[in-house]
């Protein structure tokens, strides 16, 4: 098993819509940085399911997580485009 997979069964799981809703705000704070902090080391398949778990909750957050849910959607964006370029390039 992966270094990374037991923090990414806990993220995904408080993700979920319902077990999202009975997190306290600080507990929700901690799970998008930790969806970040995930999103560096995980496969194309994980990363996938993560940013489409954060897609979600993006309409069911209060304000101020929906900039950092959108800060990681939008890191995630620059990224994939920037290593569509290097490809490119070579």
């Amino acid at each position: 098993m992966p270094k990374y997979q037991w923090k990414l069964t806990i993220v995904e799981r408080n993700l979920l819509l319902a077990n999202w809703r009975k997190l306290m705000p600080e507990a929700q704070e901690r799970m998008l940085q930790e969806a970040e902090e995930l999103m560096i080391d995980l496969p194309l398949s994980d990363k996938q399911r993560l940013l489409t778990s954060l897609e979600t909750l993006h309409h069911y957050t209060e304000e101020d997580l929906q900039q950092m849910i959108q800060q990681i959607l939008s890191g995630q964006l620059s990224l994939n485009t920037t290593r569509r370029e290097c490809l490119v390039l070579l």
